[in-house]
């Protein structure tokens, strides 16, 4: 399965206008660190990479609240976008991306505009998810645990714990695929429906 390989982040909350790298191993990373020390909004990173659209489970007002808003005491002007870039190793092939080293990265401007992009390239969110939910990575499945989440594991009932299971193995990733699928039939049915209607009306009136 792919993994992290390095995290780049710019701009981002408090993170100021030079870039801070972050680079990671393989296997389960833990980031630790005194209270301040950035370590929630790294995680918060990770997500907003990945295509997360709540500002507040990235614990912020609004989208321009992600924006590096500048410190006097440090000299510091405000940052004119955030940008976080992930790298992905990608040597088993998950990824529907001819790389070994697969890039995704998203920027945010002061206006809420975002912009995706893929070994560089930019491209659609529809289309970041879906190559990263081939290899079974979301925003909003279990890759990432956010602080306080492995305390209210405990705390569970067995029917969240089973949707918790089945984030990880991919089910619920599927279900919501057949669910959209379904529902785009159900449309298409209806519009094929309503065509032929409008065709007998058209061949009574002839």
């Amino acid at each position: 399965m792919p993994y992290i390989k390095k995290i780049e982040v710019k701009g981002f909350k408090s993170f100021g206008p030079q870039t801070v790298k972050v680079v990671l191993d393989k296997g389960f990373t833990a980031i630790t660190g005194p209270n301040g020390s950035g370590k929630t909004n790294i995680v918060d990173a990770v997500l907003f990479a990945l295509g997360e659209l709540s500002t507040r489970r990235l614990r912020a007002e609004n989208a321009a609240k992600l924006i590096f808003h500048g410190s006097e005491k440090a000299g510091l002007e405000k940052a004119k976008m955030a940008k976080v870039v992930i790298q992905f190793d990608n040597s088993d092939g998950r990824m529907p991306v001819d790389t070994s080293t697969v890039t995704v990265s998203r920027e945010v401007y002061r206006n809420g505009q975002s912009v995706y992009r893929l070994n560089g390239r930019r491209i659609s969110r529809a289309y970041i998810l879906e190559i990263l939910s081939m290899a079974g990575i979301s925003s909003t499945s279990q890759n990432i645990i956010p602080q306080g989440t492995i305390t209210r594991l405990t705390d569970i009932t067995s029917l969240e714990r089973r949707k918790i299971i089945e984030d990880l193995i991919g089910i619920a990733q599927y279900d919501a695929e057949k669910a959209e699928a379904e529902e785009k039939l159900r449309m298409a049915d209806i519009a094929i429906r309503t065509a032929m209607g409008r065709i007998d009306e058209v061949q009574k009136a002839g």
